[in-house]
Order: structure tokens, then C-alpha cells, then sequence
């Protein structure tokens, strides 16, 4: 008998030909086939979603999400190790991180990591755990600002290292004398994170 897994990549087979053309279909009928992908994502975890790169020489990619939330990353994980080989077809696990010098759109608030700055909070306890906070000239602590700004820390270090390594996160606005505070530029957050993997590993 078939798991869950198993079951979404059988029906995913069914499908992949159309997904791969999914561009050359008419609005309609491309609503329907994501709508169906996602109905059958969703009986087998309903925390994970996917992302339908565009297509090139190489194929397309289906990205795995669990949206930040580490309650759903094993079912990411476990349906990515079960995935058939196809050709022309990439499975990726999580929101790829992408560096820096990027901005981030949510809820009408524009963020842009050129104009921020973060302040890393380690614990001795926690090692491989850090606090970030996050600063920017009149950056109003509010629950927008603070969504925003999470967002673009998950698009500059990845899903799974920001829902992994973040513990405490926090938004402010940047105080006059902050490099004395040990204020960094944002843009240096995907480096601080890839050395502190590398320290733990040591």
C-alpha cells in the first residue's frame, strides 16, 4: 500500500507534462492544474506549499515550503527523499536563500537590507542559536515592520537556516551612536550566518 508520499508523487506523474506547459495553457485552465497540485499536496501535509519556478533549458524547479514553520520541516524533507527521478524536473527543499542587497514587499511596507542593520544576541546556552535585532532610521516597531523585516531575513539567509538558527527577533530604530552599539549592515547577515554554521561545525 502506498504512504502519503508516495501517493502525491504518483499523482504528481500525472501531471508534471502539463505543469511543465503550464504557460502555453489559458488562465483557466492554469488556475485549475495549481489548484489541483495543491490539493494534493495539502492530503499529504496541510503546512506545506510549493513554488513553480520558471521554465529554462533546464526544466522547471518545485520548490517545498513549509513557510518558516519547523512544525511541517520533516514533512518537506521526508516528501523531497521520496521523490521519483524526472527529467527536465528539479525538487528543492525550502525558500533558497538569496545574499544580500535585497528588498522585501509585505502588507504595504517596503523594506530594502541596504538601508537596515541588525545587532546578532548570542546565548552561551544556545550555541547554534542566535537573536537578531533589526534596526533602520525610523523603523517603527510594529507588527508590519517587524513581518516585513523577518521576511527579508528569510530571503537573504534561506527558510530553513532563519526558522533553525533565529530564536529571538525584533525590530528598532537605529540609534545614533549604533556602531558602538555593534550595529552591522544588513547586507553582512548571509555571511555572519554561514560563518557561525561553520564555527559550530568546528
Amino acid at each position: 500500500m502506498e504512504n502519503k508520499a508516495e501517493k502525491f508523487w504518483n499523482d504528481f506523474l500525472k501531471i508534471k507534462d502539463d505543469l511543465m506547459d503550464i504557460d502555453s495553457l489559458n488562465e483557466e485552465k492554469s488556475e485549475q492544474l495549481l489548484l489541483k497540485l495543491d490539493r494534493q499536496l495539502k492530503q499529504y501535509s496541510q503546512g506545506i506549499d510549493f513554488i513553480l519556478g520558471d521554465i529554462s533549458e533546464h526544466g522547471r524547479t518545485l520548490t517545498l515550503t513549509a513557510n518558516g514553520d519547523e512544525d511541517f520541516f520533516d514533512d518537506v524533507i521526508t516528501l523531497a527523499e521520496n521523490a521519483p527521478v524526472m527529467d527536465f524536473w528539479n525538487i528543492c527543499t525550502f525558500m533558497p536563500a538569496e545574499g544580500k542587497n535585497q528588498t522585501m514587499e509585505s502588507d504595504g511596507v517596503k523594506l530594502s537590507s541596504d538601508d537596515l542593520y541588525f545587532l546578532p544576541m548570542e546565548s552561551n546556552e544556545l550555541n547554534d542559536k542566535i537573536g537578531l535585532k533589526i534596526a533602520g532610521k525610523n523603523l517603527v516597531n510594529n507588527d508590519d515592520n517587524l513581518n516585513c523585516a523577518y521576511l527579508l531575513c528569510e530571503k537573504m539567509i534561506g527558510e530553513y537556516n532563519c526558522a533553525v538558527m533565529i530564536r529571538y527577533f525584533e525590530i528598532t530604530e537605529l540609534p545614533s551612536d549604533y556602531e558602538e552599539k555593534g550595529f552591522l549592515p544588513l547586507n553582512y547577515l548571509p555571511d555572519f550566518t554561514e560563518w557561525k554554521i561553520e564555527r559550530n561545525k568546528a
